[in-house]
């Protein structure tokens, strides 16, 4: 193909897309089987063409994905013996961002079937079922694959620019209005424009605010009514400090808070192209060392330009860039970048002399099944999944482990239950306790462990009125296995008055009113990390299994502490976060929990009942909020915990 400009650009490649069309043939075959070729299934499925093509399994399922970096076709020939119904995931090009003290560039919008999507806050992002074309007759076994473009970033000297929007992607029939269109990213506002001046454009995910005279509005992303959602909507700029807002992500919006103002929002993770042969770091890769693969559609980070230069903000994960900054009196600026790998938002420009980077272009994924392998456990109990390597029993309430052929040794990840938030600017409760050994021996046959799963601790209830008791939060309750030592259960966070101490567990809740959050088990082996300490009018963190819950800062609460990340059972996830702690403020808004699976904390004036941990992460609930002689909010329950085995199958 020919050369292109560097603005904005019709559907199609950009500049990164021949570093993904090597990237994804030098991972996958050319047409017809992934480097990673499953063993034989017992059944076939639909037999089709197009794009970049990975065979995989996932459990004792195998499939057949098409991954599409650029524009073109899928056909299919035949149905096979699973039906014609397939999954797609479709995401536009990332918007480009601003130039000069600007705006980032919003994620491209995303729309996908795959069962179990949700953005950052838990909501679904998994829509309809989709049915593969049927054969014969004037084209109808094709469908159209239009991946768009990302859009250009802005001019950072003379007369500044916003930077272009993401071009949309289409996957359905080439005449048809049934098929599934998601919207490019809003580009970022400029310094100086004709649009508002400075606001971010609307998309997908929209772009950011410009930081300069502002605030500037950040740009509408493709949010409720619209079911299920695209994208979220860009950050606002600010003048003081001089930040231009990040774009919208697909699972969140745009960071503004703190030190964090112009964050890009996050991407969501889509695992439907499959495991590679080497580690997933072509779309945009959250951890690569972590095995956390395939996250789409991350917002960009803004420009800003501090004095003296500061650290960049950073793009949501999920292909956002980073954003620009420096300080103009010294000339030393740093370039944004451009939304890495694909559907990123471009990062905004920094000081006067700074463009916008270009967004990352979208992509197409179709995948469906095409057999399914025999596999066979080697013991009893819990939910028995299998993947391409081992066996995986997964016990969110109690059992019993019992081996039927010899096994030596199994991985084992034990996770307590997490404490309950506390009440009326509440300390966010801690994570519980959380043990892993990836090969501990066991009788290898016959052998019987009794498995008990520890419940997570109720938040403390929402109550009227001026006077103490504040309650805490209940604590978790522990884990045991017979294989492991006992994981405890995670502590309570403070409840202001007469008991604001965080209490002590396998990880320490935040403390409240000025006192301490409680202490972690240290081991050896260490199960957990501190609470946060507490002030008057804001609440600690909850401690997460990998660091401590945050302080309170004046009126500023505590986050929770990060949990772990593992991928034992096939799937990487995060256990053990921490419950992000309360506050009193006007417009507080709480803390965040650990890894985004610890209960959020909530503020004034909604006194809102902290947020509940995410179920089967042993993580801990936020803090209630308070609105002082109105109504005090209770806290968020901790969530029970999990014990997971694998051995090879």
């Amino acid at each position: 193909m020919g050369a292109r400009s560097s603005q904005s650009r019709g559907p199609g490649l950009n500049e990164t897309d021949g570093h993904l069309l090597e990237y994804f043939r030098n991972n996958f075959s050319g047409g017809g089987g992934g480097t990673n070729a499953p063993p034989a299934a017992v059944a076939s499925g639909l037999t089709a063409t197009g794009g970049i093509v990975s065979d995989y399994t996932s459990g004792t399922d195998v499939y057949r994905a098409h991954v599409f970096a650029a524009s073109g076709t899928f056909n299919v020939t035949e149905i096979g013996d699973y039906g014609d119904d397939i999954e797609y995931l479709v995401v536009a090009g990332g918007g480009g961002g601003g130039g000069s003290n600007a705006g980032a560039g919003g994620a491209g919008g995303l729309r996908t079937n795959l069962p179990g999507v949700q953005t950052t806050g838990g909501t679904p992002l998994t829509g309809a079922t989709f049915p593969a074309p049927k054969t014969g007759g004037n084209g109808s076994g094709v469908y159209t694959v239009t991946v768009g473009g990302g859009g250009g970033g802005g001019k950072g000297t003379g007369n500044r620019t916003d930077g272009s929007n993401g071009i949309d992607s289409y996957f359905g029939p080439p005449s048809t209005p049934n098929g599934i269109t998601s919207s490019g990213g809003g580009g970022g506002g400029a310094e100086s424009s004709t649009n508002g001046p400075g606001a971010g454009l609307p998309g997908g995910s929209g772009g950011g605010g410009n930081g300069y005279n502002g605030p500037r509005a950040g740009g509408t992303g493709n949010s409720p009514p619209f079911s299920p959602i695209q994208g979220h909507d860009g950050g606002n700029g600010t003048n003081s400090p001089r930040y231009g807002g990040g774009g919208g992500g697909a699972g969140s919006a745009a960071v503004e808070s703190g030190s964090d103002w112009g964050d890009g929002g996050d991407g969501v993770q889509v695992a439907i192209a499959g495991p590679t042969a080497t580690t997933f770091t072509g779309v945009g890769a959250k951890n690569p060392a972590n095995n956390q693969y395939q996250y789409f559609a991350g917002g960009g980070g803004g420009g800003y330009n501090p004095n003296p230069p500061s650290t960049l903000s950073l793009g949501g994960v999920g292909g956002g860039g980073a954003g620009g900054n420096g300080d103009p009196s010294s000339g030393n600026a740093v370039q944004a970048i451009q939304g890495q790998g694909t559907t990123g938002g471009g990062g905004g420009g920094g000081t006067n002399n700074n463009h916008g980077a270009a967004g990352g272009s979208g992509i197409v994924v179709v995948r469906y099944q095409i057999g399914e392998l025999e596999a066979t456990a080697k013991a009893t109990g819990g939910a028995i999944s299998f993947t391409p390597t081992k066996t995986v029993h997964v016990f969110e309430s109690s059992g019993q482990f019992s081996i039927t052929s010899p096994i030596a040794n199994v991985e084992i990840l034990s996770v307590a239950g997490g404490g309950g938030g506390g009440m009326h600017n509440g300390g966010g409760g801690g994570a519980g306790g959380l043990l892993y050994s990836a090969s501990t021996p066991v009788n290898p046959s016959p052998g019987t462990y009794t498995i008990t799963v520890g419940a997570g601790g109720g938040g403390s209830a929402s109550a009227t009125g001026t006077d103490p008791p504040y309650m805490p939060g209940q604590d978790g309750v522990d884990t045991t296995t017979g294989i492991l030592a006992t994981c405890v259960g995670g502590g309570g966070g403070g409840g202001n008055q007469p008991d604001p101490t965080g209490a002590a567990g396998g990880s320490g809740g935040g403390g409240s009113d000025g006192r301490s959050g409680g202490a972690g088990t240290a081991g050896p082996p260490r199960q957990g990390y501190d609470g946060g300490s507490g002030q008057p009018a804001a609440a600690g963190g909850g401690g997460g299994a990998g660091a401590v819950g945050s302080n309170a800062s004046g009126t500023t609460a505590g986050t929770g502490g990060a949990g772990l990340p593992y991928s034992i059972s096939g799937t990487a996830k995060f256990y053990a976060g921490g419950g992000g702690g309360g506050d009193r403020q006007p417009g507080g808004g709480g803390a965040a929990g650990g890894s985004g699976i610890g209960g959020h904390g909530k503020g004034r004036p909604s006194a809102a009942r902290g947020g509940n941990a995410v179920g089967g992460t042993g993580s801990g609930g936020g803090g209630g909020g308070a609105d002082p002689g109105n109504e005090s909010g209770g806290g968020g329950n901790g969530s029970s915990g999990v014990v997971i085995i694998a051995y090879p199958t």
